[in-house]
């Protein structure tokens, strides 16, 4: 095989094509430095972005190794392209000499502008043959141009071609969900709340939005929802800038504890509380929920995490905890609300996960409503649903004795309501839950059998 000086002295004589080096290796060092990037950006990796024999020939020994489930040092990397055809004669040094120029935080960028130097040396090769006919007397000059228009078009509808499904095949998940509807297989994640479960609103895909003012409970409410999920063993993703990972574990297991979360975390425990911590630690461990807090310094990498979580963890439920916090780095606040609430619909579709994205409202009246949405209209259009949280006991200076509309004859004591506000396909309705303030969590409110919500009737976890 020829090396490299003898590959760039046969490309010059051809006329080199649009590529950058420096570049590619820069995306092979940070893929060898750091595996878990391989699979977050799977999707928009392969051997043609890179132009080099001797850089393809390296990027075939990174995947060959990591597909097989290996660390990509420098020794499986040497030893895998001695025992597979590679298409280059690659040596030792060749892999030490680029592990240097790791980067991985414009890994990103790096990967995109090698993608579009990849199509441009595709349209380098379609102009360069157009331009040996265009100097054919025999070929009509239109005839040539037409056909050059025509093959671009086509190459830059290879990425839509392939996602497109025809009607038939539309047809068919219609059925498949008709018949998963009668078998009683619907395809949503059950929580033990009613307004979720009976309205189906964690399907796969959807982006559903909980809201509601500050400190009324957002993150309490996605919370019991994904210990609701993994409890089931369903892989699930928390993503908080407010709290850490082990904040975050102290709320998980603090209803079960019945000892808030701040004691835990802030306070000596008496040797009886300890042993309700075991107990309530052996209970939830391994539980499939997953945190990632080096992924929250900006949105666009908990978008990335989100879909590394899907593919290597089998994440079926994202937590996104909350949009007014990340868009705190954007030029304007609407800009930065409708970017993430069309990315966050965006991932759910691709991924095929249900995401929930907390959203603050407005304080703009008593109880809230779809119109104090902060930020953008975006997040209502994006939203397949909206669910708003209206606990009046929240804020005493309100001085609201009751819920508006319906459950108006419920205390507000310890409850709380959960408006549908937003339900794509579904429709919209409310419904009653309790809280514990003392643990910061909701609970399912067993309905009485004449379906109201009585003030004075006994209620019960769900």
């Amino acid at each position: 095989m020829k090396r490299k000086e003898d590959e760039i002295k046969l490309l010059n004589e051809q006329r080199v094509q649009p590529h950058d080096t420096d570049t590619e290796i820069a995306v092979l060092a940070t893929l060898m430095r750091y595996n878990n990037k391989f699979a977050e950006y799977s999707d928009l990796l392969n051997v043609e972005l890179f132009y080099y024999l001797k850089e393809k020939a390296i990027y075939r020994c990174i995947e060959g190794v990591i597909n097989d489930g290996g660390i990509t040092d420098i020794n499986s990397l040497y030893e895998y392209s001695q025992k597979h055809s590679v298409g280059y004669d690659i040596e030792r040094y060749d892999f030490v000499n680029i592990f240097e120029h790791c980067n991985a935080v414009t890994l990103g960028q790096d990967i995109q502008r090698l993608r579009d130097l990849a199509k441009r040396r595709q349209y380098w090769l379609v102009l360069q043959k157009s331009a040996a006919k265009v100097l054919d007397m025999t070929i009509e000059a239109d005839e040539e141009m037409n056909d050059v228009v025509q093959v671009i078009g086509e190459m830059q509808s290879v990425e839509a071609d392939g996602n497109t499904v025809n009607f038939d095949g539309a047809l068919d998940e219609v059925v498949e969900t008709a018949v998963n509807n009668k078998e009683g297989t619907k395809q949503f994640l059950s929580t033990g709340f009613r307004i979720f479960d009976d309205y189906y609103l964690l399907r796969p895909g959807t982006l559903t939005v909980i809201a509601a003012f500050t400190s009324v409970g957002k993150s309490a409410l996605a919370m019991n929802v994904v210990m609701a999920v993994a409890k089931q063993g369903i892989p699930s993703a928390y993503y908080s800038l407010e709290m850490g990972k082990t904040e975050l574990a102290s709320r998980c297991i603090s209803a079960d504890m019945n000892i808030p979360a701040s004691v835990i975390m802030n306070k000596p425990l008496s040797d009886a509380q300890m042993n309700v911590l075991n107990d309530a630690i052996k209970k939830n461990r391994n539980l499939p929920i997953y945190f990632d807090d080096n992924s929250t310094l900006s949105f666009d990498r908990t978008i990335r995490s989100i879909r590394t979580m899907a593919k290597t963890k089998g994440v079926k439920l994202v937590v996104i905890d909350y949009l007014q916090i990340y868009n705190q780095t954007a030029e304007s606040e609407e800009q930065g609300m409708s970017y993430m609430a069309r990315a966050c619909k965006n991932i759910a579709k691709e991924t095929g996960v249900a995401v929930i994205a907390l959203s603050q409202l407005n304080r703009s009246a008593l109880h809230p409503s779809i119109r104090m949405l902060r930020g953008s209209g975006q997040i209502e259009e994006s939203a397949d649903n909206i669910v708003l949280i209206d606990r009046p006991e929240a804020y005493p200076d309100n001085k609201v004795k009751k819920y508006e509309g319906e459950f108006s004859d419920v205390s507000i004591e310890n409850t709380a309501k959960l408006i549908l506000s937003k339900g794509r396909g579904v429709g919209t309705g409310c419904a009653l839950v309790g809280w514990k303030g003392q643990c910061t969590s909701f609970y399912e409110i067993k309905k009485p059998d004449d379906s109201k919500y009585k003030e004075g009737n006994t209620v019960l976890p769900f």
